[in-house]
This record gives C-alpha cells, structure tokens and sequence, in this order.
C-alpha cells in the first residue's frame, strides 16, 4: 500500500512570528532614530535591545495600532538611558570629561552643536527636525505635554542660533 499524501496545514502564525514581522518593519526607522540620538555605531546595539526589552514585555501593549508609537517610545528612553550612564561616566572620570570637552570653533558642525545640546533638549530636536514628527506626535512619544515641547524646542533653538553665531566669529 502506497502512502497517503495530504495536503498539510499552514501553520498559524504565532504571536511571536507576528511580532518578529512587525518589528522587521519597523527597525530600519528606528535605527535612523536611534542614530540620531547616540550615534550610526551604537544605534544597532539600541534597537537590538528595544527588540528584547519589547518582546519581553509585548503582553504590555494595550492597542496594537500603537506598536510602532511603543517600539519608538522604548527606543527613545534607551537612547537616553545610555546618556545617562554616559554623563554618570565623565562625572566619575574628570579627566576623560576634559579631553571629549571641545570649545566652539570656526569649523564646528550643526551636527556636532546638536550632539552637545542637554539629552532632553536633543531627543526633541531630532525628533521634530531629523525624523519629522509633529510637535504633538514628538510630545505624545515623549510623554511630555506639547506645551512643554514646544518650548523646549524653542530654548534649543535659540541656543543652536547662538552656538552657530559664536561659531562663525
């Protein structure tokens, strides 16, 4: 007797396979985003911890239009977790803290003006100006009220203007 071939089912997709595809979808943005923030060599160590830090904790997202939003807003306080240690660092090691520090020059860069604006104050900026969110979808991320947002966006602005400023002399 001959084997019986059937046809075999499709396997379900499972939650975790959904997730992998949502979040292949969504990497490359945040890896731009991340980049933004601690820079091209560290953003891949970021949005690989966001994958884990996201995926353990899936059961957490209440609305499932937002994942993207959510998978953001992790990224974004990871991205500002390594600011942190990293500051914690230089107050550790003053004379590390010294040799990074650099004074204005003729030949600095906006992008290196940014890279010296306070964690909160970058973030914000790069959100709105380098990814192009609104100032309510930057504030609705950040969990800061879009007053303050705006705001905040306003001082680092004006502080760009004047690093630009001194620059140029």
């Amino acid at each position: 007797m001959g084997i019986l071939l059937t046809d075999t089912p499709k396997p379900v997709e499972t939650e975790a396979s959904a997730f992998d595809a949502r979040f292949a979808e969504a990497r490359n943005r945040l890896v731009r985003i991340c980049a933004g923030f601690v820079g091209a060599d560290a953003a891949d160590d970021i949005v690989q911890d966001t994958y884990l830090r996201a995926r353990s904790r899936q059961r957490q997202l209440r609305d499932a239009d937002l994942f993207e939003a959510w998978l953001t807003r992790i990224a974004i306080n990871l991205c500002m977790n390594r600011h942190r240690s990293h500051r914690r660092w230089l107050e550790r090691l003053p004379m590390l803290a010294r040799r990074q520090s650099v004074s204005p020059s003729r030949d600095v860069g906006l992008r290196e003006l940014i890279e010296r604006l306070p964690a909160r104050e970058r973030t914000l900026v790069v959100l709105h100006y380098g990814h192009g969110y609104t100032l309510e979808e930057v504030a609705q991320m950040s969990g800061l009220p879009p007053t303050n947002v705006r705001s905040i966006v306003f001082r680092a602005r004006k502080r760009l203007r004047k690093q630009l400023r001194e620059a140029d002399r």
